[in-house]
């Protein structure tokens, strides 16, 4: 009985099969009209232009030819059109199905059993071309840094290369300025790091870049303290008829910053000052100076004394 049913099914799945390959090669003979959507490629040999509009990708486009033309152009060797913008200067307003039925070579399909008929979607567009230049365009880095608690960051950060190659359309590179990257954010750095960063190309589509990202280095340095002591109080804006003193005439405080780099200030680096047109009052004796640091110091504190007493004198 089992022997039975095996011979059924091997009938049955034998007659499937010449029945479906009787099928295939009637269909394979059988002429069609079809629809196909292919690429549109742009042929472009001039070396000193380029496109500057986008244009469609993508075409559909009619072609008749026997089953199996058509399949194996589906499969094997995707049909495309092929525009030739050679002769463009500036402006040219294409009529696809005009420009190829004109120069029906430029439709790019395997010929023998399969015919061009026409093109039936876009109808028209419009080509622009534009010299194609190349500059070069600083980088400009977008970041914000966290180092880690008891650190800084030393300096701007180091960028490797600081500079990219854009080519493309005129037009569109003369505007610019800059290349921007994308934001970068690194948190709690408590050693040189290098970081990879990418590009934001403006115009994809219509400019290319030398490269697709840089390399970003951030030096950070441990925090640290240092005590200047005998800091003389100076005087600004003074009249010639006053003669200023200041009791105690020197003072000491602490500024806190880069552990290498406020090792190598000295006294000098830092300003302690009265201003006499902004702050002199008759009737008050004690001030507190006014402390200017260098722009890479964080702060300072512990001014010795907080406040020193004023003693003007008229010539």
């Amino acid at each position: 009985m089992k022997s039975l049913n095996v011979k059924k099914t091997l009938t049955w799945l034998i007659s499937f099969f010449l029945a479906v390959l009787v099928w295939f090669v009637i269909v394979n003979n059988n002429e069609y009209t079809v629809n196909m959507e292919i690429p549109i490629k742009v042929y472009e040999p001039r070396e000193n232009k380029t496109l500057k509009n986008k244009i469609p990708s993508k075409a559909v486009v009619r072609f008749k030819g026997k089953g199996r033309a058509l399949m194996a152009a589906k499969i094997f060797k995707e049909p495309s059109l092929i525009l030739d913008v050679a002769n463009i200067q500036e402006r040219y307003h294409v009529s696809l199905n005009e420009y190829y039925q004109k120069y029906p070579n430029r439709v790019d399909y395997p010929r023998g059993d399969m015919e061009f008929l026409e093109v039936v979607y876009p109808d028209t567009f419009t080509v622009l071309i534009d010299d194609k230049i190349s500059r070069e365009l600083p980088v400009k880095l977008n970041y914000s840094v966290e180092p880690a608690p008891g650190y800084l960051l030393s300096g701007k950060p180091v960028m490797e290369p600081g500079t990219v190659i854009a080519t493309g359309p005129k037009s569109k590179l003369q505007p610019l300025t800059a290349i921007e990257t994308r934001h970068l954010k690194p948190g709690n750095i408590n050693r040189e790091t290098t970081l990879e960063v990418e590009l934001i190309n403006p115009e994809p589509s219509f400019i290319s870049l030398s490269q697709k990202t840089v390399k970003i280095t951030f030096q950070v340095e441990s925090i640290g303290e240092r005590t200047f002591t005998k800091i003389p109080v100076q005087v600004q804006n003074a009249p010639e008829n006053v003669t200023v003193r200041f009791i105690p005439s020197t003072v000491d405080l602490t500024i806190v910053g880069s552990n290498e780099y406020i090792q190598s200030l000295n006294s000098d680096s830092i300003q302690v000052i009265f201003d006499y047109a902004k702050k002199w009052i008759p009737s008050k004796i004690y001030y507190q100076p006014e402390v200017k640091t260098p722009e890479r110091v964080l702060n300072w504190k512990d001014l010795q004394p907080p406040r020193v007493e004023v003693v003007i004198v008229r010539k």
